[in-house]
């Protein structure tokens, strides 16, 4: 093949040496479809281009790999790999093919797209979209030769490698042709899927078709990379495939677009990006609101589409622009082929596993685990936490096994998910009640946060960083083993000590909100409005301010892509232990960056607002509020000074549990990739099929395969109980738990009901009219877009200003509040993280409203009202 090869020249057999976009280009092109002119420098230009100069980085990066290093570790490889593209030259022959192709493309002069076409990108297994450079509005052929090195150069980047891993693709295989095609000046444009890819076969009770039986197209203004890279939330329209005609429309407030940087002028509004050649800006006030296709043109792509479809014979995800009237076909790809979606289990039963057992989803179970458990976490890190804790108030583990209060086992899992148990026979033992009372009291007013400022956390920090720096590959299996039973003895010892603070700034939220409207009531009476307690706490630093700071900086970072992946690294480096949640099974925030990736882009690309002047807002508003509610408080020297004493509590105790939490999970980066590396052995051994299948392994059965293949012997192979364990996770996640099993069991001290002490921040406020109910964890209203975010994996989908719909929100989660509307969750209450977080931002949140992510639908309108706690 040429170095340089027009796309009508393409076809589908060219794919393995133009990569799938370019030679499903030329095939649309044999096709009679509207598709730009272009030409294409196959993958051979590529290899032949940088194979000497990869060689040794790429040899360096493999031998990371296979380490289980994290992002941070291989970051130093990956820029070497791109540094060397970006240096090498392009032979003289190669540069004048390039310039004749352009001016063919080009003959008036204007501007090209430049595109990756990597070899497994645009797959029907593996969309690499959003992963690899794209450059538009590039205007003359040297500008194209360094756009092609930049795009060369993406196939390193720290994500794309990652994407590879997870799809086990060969990174020495890697390589990437790229395609050059006239730019389309773009009036509207966006994606379109033949089929709609969240496709059920039931009608939707309107006499349309099914929802299968319709082509999807979402559109906004300007180029496609506003729908793409989710800076809007586009129309959509939905076109009958059997009739040809619209069978939904929903248009969207579309306030931004994407332009080319030299049309954007220099607005306030506008936000240009040199690396793309494009700028976002304000899209006219009179567009914002309107359709960008009309009916006719909506009919029109999907008619192509539906041709697209049968030249390719499968479903496509296709990319088009309108100019002057005119469609044009930009790029298609195959539907990534799915897994068959999981299915909750039949028949579940929300039973206890022990006769007569109450169980409840409180402290550790509700917003920190959120999801059904793994194997290896349940039957080790989880007992080892729930263990520590109970030592808090029951003493030694010695002592608690002869108190007959105390419930055994004190945790397990129900149908996957962690409960606690709280059937205490309190009146059955009365005197050893009064005795687990005083101790639990003993140790909650002790010296906690002398103990934790000046031994625990100085302890806790300096092993795990000094663990951090430990060549795990380099460790014997035994000592492998000692350091993870170390680094979970001293997470274990620190969520005992957080436990009994956690005593403190739950007491100051909870006397807050419960005194705050008798404290107010002078202000009331007098018909003025009163703002609500969580005003007056919010505006100030925080480390989850800190972070968001730090993004906005890093969105800010001038010059190349090397300097910014390395503020990103120390970024890391600093921030990325705060984990998804507490089950290791999931990756943690430096080995998958998406949420920070995701606020780092709507930063830079102006979609949401600067933090530090959201900060100064609140702030102000703070004051405003103290200084009213001053004044009105005046002639009642009590009541104010009982608000001081509270807004002091709660503002001394909200730093301590913000710098807390931050440090809580610093052992988990270590445990995780402990874990992994004692997988990466009993793989080789033949005992599992990948690494991350040691966490579908309970404690026993991963330490007894270690003793088999320490023995010389072969390993069980444990690839049909892994698959089956996976799926069965997989089925429970569709599971809503309740909050406690069985749901009538109460508890009494004497003849008073304690049930609500024991599931304290657990509450409705609203309990009638439309809609969805949950815990008011945030006060505030707002109207938007609806967005599902399932876990990290989600992230990139996530648009500044919508209102977040989650399972449930933990630390790391935090950057994605800082962009959000509104927030609703199925789990978690008045006194979690995530509560506190949404507080701290100003927006309205609701939380535990048990299934929300089922009801709602993505690009729904919703109103959360954090006031009443109702999402409607």
């Amino acid at each position: 093949m040429p170095d340089v090869v027009m796309l009508r020249d393409l076809r589908a057999g060219d794919a393995t040496r133009a990569g799938a976009k370019a030679a499903n280009l030329g095939e649309l092109m044999s096709a009679g479809l509207p598709v730009p002119d272009g030409f294409c420098l196959p993958i051979s230009v590529y290899r032949s281009t940088t194979a000497a100069a990869l060689g040794p980085h790429l040899d360096a990066l493999t031998a990371r790999l296979t380490d289980g290093a994290a992002d941070g570790e291989i970051a130093d490889c990956a820029r070497l790999l791109r540094k060397a593209i970006l240096a090498v030259d392009l032979p003289s022959p190669l540069l004048d093919e390039v310039a004749r192709a352009y001016q063919a493309v080009r003959p008036d002069g204007g501007g090209v797209a430049v595109r990756s076409s990597g070899t497994s990108e645009d797959s029907a297994t593996a969309s690499f979209a959003g992963q690899y450079h794209t450059e538009l509005a590039v205007d003359s052929p040297e500008d194209v030769v360094a756009a092609v090195r930049r795009c060369w150069a993406s196939l390193w980047q720290v994500h794309a490698i990652r994407y590879r891993e997870r799809q086990r693709l060969p990174h020495a295989a890697a390589g990437m042709a790229v395609v050059v095609q006239a730019l389309v000046p773009a009036e509207s444009a966006g994606v379109m899927f033949t089929v709609d890819p969240r496709a059920t076969t039931a009608t939707d009770g309107a006499g349309d078709p099914p929802p299968a039986g319709r082509t999807v197209i979402e559109s906004s203004w300007g180029y496609g990379e506003a729908v793409v890279g989710g800076f809007v939330t586009p129309d959509r329209f939905e076109v009958s495939r059997a009739d040809a005609r619209v069978a939904r429309t929903q248009l969207a407030h579309k306030a931004r677009m994407v332009v080319p940087a030299v049309a954007a002028g220099e607005g306030e509004g506008t936000v240009a990006d040199a690396r793309t050649g494009t700028a976002v800006v304000d899209v006219p006030p009179d567009r914002q609101d309107a359709a960008s296709l009309t009916a006719e043109q909506a009919v029109a792509l999907a008619g192509h589409g539906l041709a697209i479809e049968a030249h390719f014979g499968r479903p496509q995800d296709v990319e088009w622009a309108v100019h002057a009237g005119r469609i044009a076909i930009l790029q298609a790809r195959p539907l990534t082929d799915r897994a068959p979606a999981p299915t909750a289990p039949a028949d579940v039963r929300w039973e206890s596993p022990v006769d007569g057992a109450w169980w409840a989803r409180i402290s550790i179970c509700d917003s920190w685990l959120p999801e059904p458990l793994s194997p290896l976490f349940a039957t080790t890190l989880f007992p080892c936490l729930v263990a520590h804790w109970s030592q808090n108030w029951a003493g030694p583990a010695a002592e608690q096994l002869t108190n007959p209060l105390l419930p055994k086992p004190m945790s397990g899992t129900i149908n996957g998910f962690a409960y606690l148990r709280l059937d205490y026979p309190m009146n059955r033992y009365p005197l050893r009640t009064v005795k687990l009372a005083l101790n639990c009291y003993r140790f909650h007013l002790g010296p906690l946060e002398r103990r934790w400022r000046t031994v625990i956390l100085p302890r806790h920090v300096a092993r795990l960083e000094a663990m951090s720096r430990t060549d795990l590959t380099r460790l014997a299996t035994d000592d492998l083993l000692r350091l993870i039973a170390e680094a979970q003895e001293l997470s274990g010892r620190y969520w005992a000590i957080l436990g009994g603070l956690a005593w403190y700034w739950n007491i100051g939220e909870w006397l807050l909100a419960t005194a705050y409207p008798r404290i107010a009531k002078p202000l009331k009476d007098t018909g003025s409005e009163v703002p609500g307690h969580g005003a007056l706490l919010q505006g100030f630093p925080s480390k989850t301010s800190e972070t968001t700071f730090a993004l906005h900086d890093l969105a800010r970072t001038e010059g190349d892509d090397d300097e910014a992946e390395r503020a990103f690294e120390t970024f890391l480096a600093r921030y990325g232990h705060q984990v998804y949640h507490l089950d290791f099974v999931e990756p943690t925030p430096a080995e998958d960056p998406s949420t920070f990736r995701t606020t780092i882009a709507a930063y830079r690309d102006g979609r949401a607002a600067d933090p530090r002047e959201r900060m100064r807002t609140l702030a102000r508003r703070r004051t405003s509020a103290r200084a009213q509610m001053d004044e009105a408080l005046r002639p009642f020297p009590l009541r104010r000074g009982a608000l001081a004493a509270l807004l002091s509590w709660n503002r001394r105790y909200g730093q301590v549990r913000d710098q807390a939490l931050f440090h809580f999970t610093r052992g988990w980066p270590i445990m995780r990739r402990a874990y992994l590396e004692l997988g990466r052995r009993l793989t080789t051994a033949g005992g599992l099929r990948s690494p991350d299948d040691v966490f579908f392994l309970t404690g026993d059965e991963l330490h007894g395969e270690l003793r088999t293949i320490g023995r010389g012997q072969p390993p069980k192979t444990w690839d049909d109980v892994v698959h089956r364990r996976r799926a069965r996770r997989d089925e429970q996640k569709l599971l809503s738990p309740p909050p406690q099993v069985p749901a009538e069991a109460r508890i009494f001290m004497g003849k008073v009901d304690v049930t609500s002490v024991a599931l304290v921040g657990h509450h409705t406020k609203a309990e009638e009219g439309a809609g969805l109910h949950g815990s008011p964890v945030s006060p505030g209203r707002v109207t938007a877009p609806a967005r599902r975010v399932f876990s990290v994996r989600d992230f990139p989908t996530f648009q500044a200003g919508d209102v977040l719909v989650a399972p449930y929100i933990t630390p790391a989660w935090s950057p994605l509040l800082a962009i959000a509307g509104g927030v609703v969750t199925d789990t978690g209450g008045a006194l979690s993280h995530g509560s506190i977080v949404a507080r701290e931002y100003g927006i309205p949140a609701v939380m535990g409203t048990n299934n929300a992510t089922k009801l709602i639908q993505d690009g729904q309108l919703v109103t959360v009202d954090g006031d009443l706690g109702r999402v409607y």
